[in-house]
């Protein structure tokens, strides 16, 4: 925590000197901070992330406040287009986005480092996995990627919760917990696909926002597959907008259209263990116990 906390700080702290140096050496000294930072990003190349926006970084920093520290900020009121339009950009579009996360993307919005953004679980009943077969798909399930690679089954199965696992182990998954039980009856019965995997495997691309690979996607998908009710199930969840207290989730089938909606209030969720317990557990896995009765 303490480390997370110092790398925010040092994020925040970086521009600001920047602007504010009145010396070279300060200016030089957040230069190299600067580098140190965004360099230890790069080299570590986190999974999902554009290490070209750590580069960029680098590049500017040292363009703008190394060789051309006489720029000021405020030359660009000298340019009132650029400025209204910076503004725009910057200001307007982000904070909209904020307050109203279902309509604005969430990387307009600059929340891609805020770890709330919506996102989508598509569950295939078993059964039914082939008829995906019927879309010219860019690439095959995971699992069939996977069984390529694993001969050992419970490695392949081990591989595959590591999705799930993702998404419970962040605050902003906990909703899944009160919005699963009510999507399908029996958990084990169906094929867990998270939306990001969904899209990938669809559309040959996706970039992390859940508007992408939500109903629009589902509704395509089943006019090719032409799935019957009951068989895919998706449960779409929208970000927590700022200041708010909750999370908004719609639940919805190939066939039948959206069978539910609700909204889960966040404060609890942080008391909760990243795996069902209790009443969610036994919510979830209601379907297993019908069956070994």
């Amino acid at each position: 925590m303490a480390m997370a906390r110092m790398g925010t700080l040092t994020e925040y702290m970086i521009p600001l000197v920047l602007v504010t140096s009145q010396t070279p050496l300060l200016t030089d000294a957040a230069l190299v901070v600067m580098c140190c930072f965004h360099g230890f990003i790069s080299l570590n190349n986190p999974s999902g992330m554009p290490i070209e926006w750590n580069i960029l970084m680098i590049y500017g920093g040292i363009f703008l406040f190394g060789f051309h520290p006489e720029a000021s900020v405020l030359a660009v009121g000298e340019m009132p287009g650029l400025a209204i339009f910076l503004f725009f950009c910057l200001f307007v579009i982000p904070c909209y986005g904020n307050f109203a996360p279902a309509r604005v993307s969430f990387l307009l919005s600059m929340r891609y480092y805020a770890g709330n953004w919506d996102y989508n679980i598509w569950l295939l009943r078993r059964g039914s996995l082939h008829k995906l077969a019927r879309l010219t798909k860019a690439a095959g399930t995971m699992r069939e990627q996977l069984e390529k690679m694993l001969p050992d089954r419970t490695a392949v199965e081990m591989a595959l919760t590591l999705s799930l696992a993702h998404r419970f182990m962040h605050l902003e998954g906990r909703p899944l917990l009160e919005a699963l039980p009510r999507a399908v009856d029996c958990i084990d019965e169906y094929e867990w696909i998270d939306g990001e995997v969904m899209g990938g495997m669809v559309l040959g691309w996706n970039f992390g926002d859940g508007h992408l690979n939500g109903l629009q996607l589902l509704r395509e998908v089943e006019e090719q597959c032409g799935f019957e009710p009951g068989e895919l199930r998706v449960v779409m969840v929208e970000s927590q907008p700022l200041f708010g207290r909750t999370m908004r989730w719609k639940i919805a089938d190939a066939a039948s259209g959206i069978l539910e909606e609700g909204e889960t209030l966040i404060a609890p969720m942080r008391a909760l263990q990243p795996w069902p317990t209790g009443e969610y557990a036994e919510a979830l896995l209601r379907g297993r116990t019908r069956a070994s009765a």
